[in-house]
């Protein structure tokens, strides 16, 4: 981004924040692995108000690659409108419903938005900089603490208790939300040709492993083309509006004076969609879960009805009506796999070094295939291998035990 557009953008997200006069500090940028479709460039803005008083912003201006080939290899105008929508019309509808209802919790989790923007070839979202309020990522190359599971859990059970309790008490409202919905995670895997690298991705570790209790798991690339398509429309009465990508790099964490994470932010809602509660849950748990030590899915599943029923008893429903423990876990055993092969797949993201990441935008401007992107070799081989076998190890026994 240059410095123009910077200051263009700045003046987009300042225009009700009641400045005279105002500097802009650019503090830098993220990296080619930190983001795959966008750039965030952060930004504090300085200045004088109306009244006199001096006043700071700590902005994250969010723009796409500028590569307009690899707009044409991937839909980087969707997952920007997507999220656009996202912060445009359902937290605004959900937070109207909060208030209506005088409910205690707020949406809390996600970070305020100052402007959006889209043109033809630029999108613009522009958000606090929630690093500046102490907030940081998790080491994406290790598995998070039971901790940290806890609260993202429980922080879906509030994101997933809106939508269940909009959907029973102003069905107009949430209708109009999910018109035209696309589920962008499973658009983008299926309309980029992707099927066959998440099947590969995943039969290459369970080749590799020789188990005897992954042999018995019979997924054909047939049906991983089933589970990134029509899985997602089946139980529609059961559907909220999921984050759609909970990985590391869109969860980021506050710690209290024991080094305990007090509170999680949501970042990153590009991939929303519409589908199962366990589309979120299962995604999150095989991409960040430590599934060899974390092996019992009943007691995460706990946690997340838990902070489910709280919140939706909080909205005037019952969660035994909308949806008990027991759909719950029947969800659990036939929407899973979805959970199990996307997070395998991005797996391979969180381990691999910096440089090993691969750079859409410059292989986009290179004259690459896009498939090409994924088939880049990682050092962590055997940690990645390690991560693989565990997730399939524990759906297996849980589909098992549950």
């Amino acid at each position: 981004m240059c410095d123009q557009e910077i200051s263009e953008w700045v003046q987009i997200a300042v225009k009700n924040e009641n400045f005279t006069e105002f500097e802009i500090e650019v503090h830098g940028e993220t990296k080619k692995d930190d983001g795959y479709v966008g750039t965030i460039v952060f930004v504090t803005v300085i200045g004088t108000t109306t009244t006199g008083h001096q006043k700071c912003l700590n902005l994250a201006i969010k723009a796409p690659k500028s590569s307009k080939t690899l707009r044409e290899q991937m839909p980087i105008d969707k997952f920007f409108e997507k999220e656009i929508h996202i912060y445009a019309q359902v937290v605004a509808s959900f937070g109207a419903f909060l208030q209506e209802e005088k409910c205690k919790f707020l949406l809390d989790f996600l970070p305020e938005c100052y402007a959006m923007r889209k043109t033809r070839y630029k999108e613009l979202i522009i958000l606090e900089n929630l690093k500046t309020k102490g907030y940081v990522m998790c080491d994406r190359k290790v598995p998070m603490t039971f901790d940290h599971v806890k609260l993202v859990l429980q922080t879906f059970g509030k994101w997933h208790a809106l939508s269940l309790a909009l959907k029973t008490k102003r069905p107009k409202v949430f209708e109009e939300l999910v018109a035209d919905n696309v589920n962008m995670f499973c658009y983008y895997i299926t309309t980029a040709n992707m099927v066959d690298t998440v099947f590969d991705y995943t039969e290459e570790v369970k080749i590799a492993s020789n188990l005897s209790e992954v042999e018995q798991l019979k997924f054909s690339r047939d049906d991983i083309r089933n589970i990134f398509s029509n899985l997602l429309f089946e139980h529609p009465e059961d559907h909220v509006i999921l984050h759609g990508d909970g990985w590391t790099n869109n969860l980021m964490f506050k710690y209290d004076d024991t080094k305990i994470p007090s509170h999680v932010y949501l970042v990153d809602w590009q991939c929303s969609g519409l589908a199962s509660p366990v589309m979120d849950l299962s995604h999150f748990v095989y991409a960040c879960n430590d599934t060899k030590n974390h092996k019992d899915v009943n007691e995460l599943l706990k946690i997340y009805h838990r902070s489910l029923d709280t919140c939706l008893r909080e909205l005037g429903c019952d969660s035994r009506a909308l949806f008990p423990y027991e759909k719950l876990v029947e969800h659990w055993k036939k929407f899973s796999c979805y959970g199990l092969f996307l997070g395998n797949f991005i797996l391979k993201f969180s381990l691999c070094d910096a440089e090993e990441a691969p750079d859409f935008a410059t292989a986009a401007e290179q004259g690459k295939e896009y498939l090409e992107n994924f088939d880049f070799i990682i050092k962590n081989k055997d940690q990645y291998y390690e991560r693989v076998k565990s997730n399939l190890l524990h759906y297996v026994q849980n589909l098992m035990s549950l």
